[in-house]
């Protein structure tokens, strides 16, 4: 099956290298076929009810350093293909992740699974999950 506008999870996880080593080479081989890497930055509130979080010195550089990282690795994984491009996201990961596919009229999506283990996955559930359980759309998970 040709896929025109593939969407891929990445967060620097193995999972997610390997989903998107999986979705360069699908594109590749479809002369045509674009790419989005979408990945994204979750922010945690700095208070919650009167109660505050103190950043230390340095760590908004350090999280941007990441970021900085991140991106870099996503632009080298895609460097060789035309039509490909990188998307930044807000919010939680699996409804941006699907809000971006439905609106830029993706037809698969490509994420890793962490593999968490079936009673973390259940406390803290997953994203690849959430994707899978609310897309319109295929998706193809990476072990």
């Amino acid at each position: 099956m040709n896929y025109h506008h593939i969407l891929a999870a990445y967060d620097g996880s193995k999972a997610s290298e390997k989903a998107l080593t999986h979705a360069v080479k699908i594109v590749g081989s479809h002369p045509g076929s674009r790419l989005t890497v979408a990945h994204v930055v979750t922010r945690l509130p700095y208070s919650l009810a009167g109660y505050g979080l103190v950043l230390t010195d340095g760590i908004q550089e350090k999280i941007q350093e990441y970021e900085n990282t991140l991106l870099q690795q996503m632009t080298d994984k895609i460097e060789s293909l035309p039509y490909a491009s990188i998307a930044v996201l807000k919010g939680n990961a699996a409804t941006a992740i699907l809000e971006h596919a439905t609106e830029n009229n993706c037809d698969l999506i490509i994420i890793g699974n962490r593999g968490l283990g079936p009673i973390r996955e259940w406390m803290l559930g997953s994203v690849s999950h959430e994707v899978v359980q609310q897309a319109k759309i295929p998706v193809l998970i990476i072990k």
